[in-house]
């Protein structure tokens, strides 16, 4: 057993794109229609009869599929007893009902008995043999139950997946990855400070959170690979044993850090794993507290177009929201939170219009005990329906009574925004020691990079898509006319070189702050932005911080649009548009083969993030207006807080609107003469001609969402 550990633990990296095989009839069956769902928790005190009677309730809602989590801790209660006697009340509501079941494995989270964890909902290390074997059975018991019930529909491998352990079991796992990585101990001791005698020595013992200020990086780094390397190893592992005894029903599983790689996560990487990606999509949990309800439409759009690229690149995937909070909030997530059924609709239209297939519901009745009881329900205490559920059954039906939805994709983008994991990787690690001194804690500027760039497109109404640095280097981006990358700080060389070739076939490049300062193990360059002089055509030897709390302006508008660094550049063949007030050269441009960049010096996105400036929201969309103009659909008219989706498809094509700002009027853009009808209200919407296209005009109400349909 420890050898099979070992070896999935190493080739985590290079585990397959996983096909969909037998599970793709079932796939492209699920694909025809879009789909609501909820997630049903098995309180204990319930019968037979309650679950009988919630089933019934959800069909009536339009609910047709229906999460639940297989707690190890309620089919094992004793060792080697095992009851599943509950769960079947739920496979054989569900059938009666024509639901499909969305099973949660729970092989991480092991039973009281089994004295690894102090309640259900943890995690258990998978790296430990005795729990592996243990978790075998668990898994054959389960997935062997239900493989051939008409109830069953999907298996989530996980819930949420992370993985992070310090013990022998993953320190032995880490050994083994490192003699993948670098084969011998004489090639880790040429990197790592504290030489190693053998790979079965290895061990972290530093606090992840709180690393010493003098730190072996190499090593560190390392660690952190390992640790998404080894979730994926994780998930792999259970799928083998799924897919072992149920190969036609498909895999799934939702993540909670879309970029998290300096977390343990990666989208991109873990997608190899499933065949359908999903998310969980939490305000209370998401939103900082302080956020206006207005803002919570851009804020789940962000995090929902994250998950939506990862699932779009290729090989290309399905993917849903898992979870998406429908009920109150009272004591947990970060801030106590009353869900409106506008909330729920306008989130749920946003999601389909993104692309997702399925939108689930965190949860249909509340816990009746413990931790979150009463909270997140969308139906009450007493299992009733809530002012919340009528609003899911509209859409719903909607859903229904316009299958084509289901055909249409979002419109392609023609705008993309690079993210790097190795400057998130990097930036987890320098921002933590301002935060370990009292200061900012700027672990997020990457982050909050990638954000402020995304909300400046968004508000804009322009279509964007976020690419990671493989798609990059393997030529994918080429499609998008414009890329932006946003204070990415620490890039491979191969990624330099991948940027080159993109301008020089005719691509524009947006990019902003110390571009290409390291590499991603953290060395430095000599200049900046770091290799990139000839692209960028301009270049500096020297950084001019400035404090976070006092960006500095460049106009006389007093913008504030710098933000974190001035750089004194000198000009190696670029244009200066324009300079601070120390005569530093601000914004740059430089034409390279076929294409152009435009630079700017600081974080402008960050500014742009954290002051919302009418002057640095100009100079990020420059390059991208034009762009805008050539979508086959696009808002014409609309305030920023009017959100747009835009899909296409063999025979129609569809707007979608949700609006989280005040009554307004709504003009839309349609390639082509078409009539128009709003599939939310079932009427036909006023439209115009102009130069061939179609201008449908309408009045978009405060919290209210319209589906703009061609016929």
């Amino acid at each position: 057993m420890t050898l099979l550990i070992s070896a999935l633990g190493v080739a985590a990296a290079q585990i397959p794109a996983a096909s969909a095989g037998e599970r793709q009839p079932a796939l492209t069956a699920w694909d025809q229609q879009l789909h609501v769902g909820t997630e049903f928790f098995l309180n204990r005190s319930m019968d037979k009869a309650d679950v009988d009677r919630q089933f019934a309730l959800m069909h009536q809602t339009g609910i047709t599929v229906v999460r639940i989590f297989v707690i190890w801790d309620d089919i094992e209660r004793t060792p080697g007893h095992w009851d599943l006697s509950h769960y079947d009340w739920i496979y054989d509501a569900a059938a009666r009902n024509g639901i499909k079941i969305a099973a949660t494995l729970c092989a991480e989270d092991p039973p009281g008995w089994m004295d690894m964890t102090t309640f259900y909902h943890q995690r258990a290390n998978l790296d430990n043999p005795e729990l592996r074997t243990h978790a075998e059975e668990y898994i054959r018991r389960v997935v062997g139950r239900y493989r051939n019930h008409p109830g069953e529909g999907f298996w989530l491998l996980m819930n949420e997946p992370s993985k992070y352990h310090e013990d022998k079991d993953t320190f032995h796992a880490f050994g083994q990855w490192l003699q993948k990585k670098y084969g011998t101990v004489q090639e880790v001791n040429k990197h790592w400070f504290r030489p190693i005698q053998s790979f079965d020595e290895v061990e972290i013992t530093d606090n992840p959170d709180h690393p010493n200020y003098w730190l072996d990086e190499q090593r560190y780094l390392d660690w952190k690979e390992f640790n998404v390397d080894n979730l994926i190893s994780t998930l792999a592992w259970i799928r083998q044993q799924v897919l072992a005894i149920d190969p036609k029903h498909p895999i799934h599983f939702n993540v909670t850090a879309p970029t998290g790689d300096a977390y343990g996560q990666d989208v991109w990487k873990e997608k190899a794993v499933t065949d359908i990606l999903g998310v969980s999509m939490h305000t209370a949990w998401a939103v900082p507290p302080e956020t206006p309800e207005r803002d919570y439409g851009e804020l789940y759009a962000y995090r929902l177009d994250l998950i939506a690229s990862a699932a779009f690149a290729d090989p290309r995937k399905p993917f849903w929201v898992t979870e998406l909070q429908a009920g109150p909030t009272i004591y947990t997530g970060q801030f106590s939170l009353t869900v409106t059924p506008q909330d729920l609709t306008r989130w749920m239209w946003d999601s389909y219009g993104a692309g997702a297939n399925s939108v689930v519901f965190w949860l249909w009745q509340p816990r009746d005990i413990g931790t979150e009881a009463g909270e997140w329900g969308l139906v009450g205490l007493d299992g009733q329906p809530t002012v919340r559920t009528p609003a899911v059954k509209t859409v719903a039906n909607v859903l229904d009574n316009n299958p084509v939805l289901a055909s249409e994709h979002p419109q392609q983008a023609r705008v993309a925004i690079l993210y790097d994991r190795h400057a998130a990787v990097i930036n987890d690690l320098d921002g933590k020691w301002q935060a370990r001194w009292h200061g900012p804690d700027r672990s997020d500027d990457v982050q909050n990079a990638l954000k402020g760039c995304y909300l400046a497109l968004f508000r804009a109404h322009i279509p964007a898509q976020y690419v990671d640095i493989d798609q990059l280097k393997r030529g994918e981006v080429d499609r998008f006319p414009v890329l932006y990358v946003p204070v990415d700080y620490a890039m491979d060389d191969a990624t330099i070189a991948a940027l080159k070739e993109y301008v020089k076939q005719g691509g524009t490049l947006w990019a902003d702050g110390i571009t290409g300062w390291k590499n991603e193990r953290g060395r430095i360059r000599a200049t900046i932005p770091g290799g990139l002089t000839d692209l960028f055509g301009a270049e500096a030897v020297e950084i001019y911080p400035v404090q976070p709390s006092h960006p500095f302006s460049v106009t006389p508008q007093n913008e504030l649009g710098g933000q974190l660094w001035r750089l004194p550049l000198g000009m190696k063949g670029g244009t200066v548009v324009m300079r601070d007030h120390d005569g530093n050269p601000f914004e740059v441009t430089h034409r390279y083969g076929k294409g152009k960049v435009y630079y700017y010096t600081s974080a402008v996105t960050i500014a742009y993030l954290l002051r919302d400036n009418p002057v640095v929201h100009k100079w990020i969309l420059e390059p991208a207006l034009k762009e805008a103009g050539e979508m086959p659909i696009q808002l014409r008219q609309g305030s920023d807080h009017l959100l747009f989706r835009g899909l296409t498809g063999a025979s129609a094509s569809a707007a979608i609107l949700t609006n989280w700002g005040e009554t307004q009027t709504a003009s839309v853009l349609f390639r082509g003469v078409h009539n128009i009808r709003n599939a939310v209200t079932g009427k036909e919407v006023a439209v115009t001609t102009e130069h061939g296209n179609t201008i449908a005009t309408l009045t978009v109400h405060a919290g209210d969402s319209a589906v703009l349909m061609t016929e």
